[in-house]
């Protein structure tokens, strides 16, 4: 059972946790290649396999993440594709209503996120996840991703963050292991399923409503 403090600081991850995953998946899997394959001589199969190829070789590092990295590689401007689709970000299921239950608790809550601020700034324009939050730090702007302890010190040292008075939440399982190595005492896990405690003391919820029903 998760347990807060008045002094629990609250870090949560952005996209998986709060947001539809569905917006990111889209873009790096049709609207993409799609704009990469109409602009070359390729068919959209073999544009498809292109990027997937990079983005295998590219996961877990800050290139991953960095749509900079992405715009010259492809000769493309990934912000404004992703501007050019109707389709806007949206919430997960029952996650806004967790953040307003979030929101009356007076604890200091953070964004954590890996992704590129240009577009989580775009996001935020949409759905105004800011307001329940005093902070989003970006890992781009570390220097280091989630999955690296590097990213810790740096979180720790900004937020001026006690690891045993602090609650982190993600969907990424890499990530809630670099959480739980570095020595945060409460990691959660969003992930569909039964609530459960994994061997490395990680507790689990199928969501962000789950966890706020939860937390005592």
């Amino acid at each position: 059972m998760v347990k807060l403090n008045s002094t629990t600081a609250i870090l949560s991850d952005l996209d998986g946790v709060i947001l539809n995953l569905d917006y990111d998946i889209k873009f790096w899997e049709s609207w993409l290649p799609e704009h990469v394959a109409n602009q070359s001589n390729q068919s959209l199969d073999e544009t498809k396999a292109k990027i997937q190829a990079e983005i295998d070789i590219q996961r877990g590092t800050l290139n991953f993440y960095d749509l900079n990295y992405w715009d010259d590689l492809l000769n493309v401007d990934c912000m404004q594709i992703i501007k050019e689709q109707e389709e806007k970000c949206s919430y997960l299921e029952g996650s806004y209503e967790a953040l307003q239950k979030l929101s009356t608790l007076k604890n200091t809550k953070h964004i954590l996120t890996n992704g590129d601020p240009r577009l989580q700034e775009y996001k935020a324009e949409t759905q105004r996840f800011l307001e329940f939050f005093d902070s989003i730090f970006y890992s781009m702007h570390a220097g280091y991703p989630k999955e690296q302890k590097e990213f810790w010190t740096l979180v720790r040292h900004n937020l001026n963050l006690d690891f045993e008075d602090v609650v982190f939440i993600d969907d990424d399982f890499k990530v809630v292991t670099a959480a739980a190595k570095v020595g945060i005492k409460q990691v959660v896990w969003i992930t569909p399923g039964k609530n459960r405690i994994l061997q490395n003391g990680v507790e689990t919820f199928p969501s962000l409503a789950d966890l706020a029903a939860a937390i005592s």
